[in-house]
């Protein structure tokens, strides 16, 4: 088994925005705000504008490449490493037509979640360096990180 195992993935699937994806966001926005104004709730009207132009921000920024790492002292993305004290289970997802992913449940009230694209690294190895170190149980993807896959986040 080695000491480490890394490799390079995108941090999501990036899917390239045509315009008339921008235009139905901002139509949604508006009109869910001015609901929102007819109701008498402008806090709400802000927050849904708001939210709205974060969102064209985040789909029109481009993927960008992290590396990955599996070390003895935890998961490693990038700089940033997660001590397996502070992770509870993991499990390798494999999708049908699609890479697999590392899902790792972890205890972080921010971070409930890590998911990763094994793109570039085989899965049976990377189950067998975890399974020394964390349990392995049955992960689902969150509800909203499935949503924002739908629609193309």
């Amino acid at each position: 088994m080695p000491r480490t195992i890394v490799w390079k993935a995108y941090e999501h699937e990036h899917t390239e925005k045509t315009s008339d994806w921008f235009w139905a966001l901002g139509i949604v926005a508006v009109s869910s705000a001015i609901v929102a104004v007819l109701f008498k709730n402008i806090l709400f009207a802000l927050l849904i504008l708001i939210g709205s132009f974060t969102m064209a921000l985040l789909a029109s920024r481009p993927e960008k490449e992290r590396t990955f790492s599996l070390t003895p002292r935890g998961i490693m993305i990038d700089e940033t490493l997660f001590p397996y004290q502070m992770l509870v289970a993991f499990w390798v997802k494999e999708r049908a037509g699609r890479d697999s992913v590392l899902i790792v449940d972890a205890r972080k009230f921010m971070i409930p979640h890590i998911i990763v694209s094994l793109e570039h690294t085989d899965a049976e190895q990377v189950r067998a360096y975890l399974s020394e170190y964390l349990p392995e149980e049955e992960l689902e993807e969150p509800l909203g990180q499935r949503i924002l896959e739908k629609f193309g986040f």
